[in-house]
């Protein structure tokens, strides 16, 4: 006993999908990138002081 499947067909096809990833990814993308920039900014700006102060220490 199994599944028939010759009779499925779907609304849309692989380059429907792809296209509305793409839509996807431009809308939330950006979002993204400025939670990323909250999260490392704060880590690079302290990399970049340690360096400047270790520097001035020796």
């Amino acid at each position: 006993m199994s599944i028939d499947w010759s009779g499925l067909s779907l609304p849309f096809d692989v380059g429907d999908l792809i296209t509305s990833g793409n839509g996807l990814l431009g809308l939330v993308g950006s979002f993204v990138l400025l939670g990323l920039a909250f999260v490392f900014v704060p880590k690079i700006i302290g990399l970049i002081r340690n360096s400047f102060s270790a520097a001035k220490g020796k």
